[in-house]
């Protein structure tokens, strides 16, 4: 069974995923207005939303695939990289002050707010000692 830190994790890690989908979903119709002007800047019309749809599922993949590796699969480095895709999108949050919406900016740094307190999680000794135990049996619930 698993620890309450890898409980924890999964809720606000899940939860920040959700978060995400939810900032994207207010301001769908601004992502491909931005990405249609841009594309069309370069000489490429009508592909915006097809682009942004695309990155979303490549995103939500992603995001999905390292909770499996965690909280399922139990491979500890990955949540150095974990690490690693919060600071890049820390960075980019910063980045994106002079250009974003308010509701934009609040729905970001929520989500990574999240993502921030479930790394918290995964360095509670109790994760650790899930970590380190062997993986099979009914401890993948």
């Amino acid at each position: 069974m698993k620890p309450a830190s890898i409980k924890k994790f999964d809720l606000f890690y899940l939860g920040s995923v959700t978060l995400g989908l939810a900032g994207f979903a207010l301001n769908y119709q601004t992502i491909i207005d931005q990405t249609n002007a841009e594309m069309a800047a370069q000489g490429v019309d009508g592909l915006g939303a097809g682009i942004v749809i695309a990155g979303l599922l490549l995103g939500l993949a992603i995001s999905l695939a390292i909770w499996f590796l965690i909280s399922v699969l139990r491979i500890e480095f990955v949540k150095w990289i974990l690490i690693l895709l919060t600071g890049w999108s820390a960075f980019q949050l910063v980045r994106a002050f002079e250009v974003a919406t308010k509701v934009d900016l609040a729905m970001g740094l929520a989500s990574t707010a999240l993502t921030v307190i479930s790394i918290y999680f995964l360095f509670q000794s109790d994760a650790k000692e899930w970590f380190a135990e062997k993986r099979g049996g009914d401890d993948r619930v």
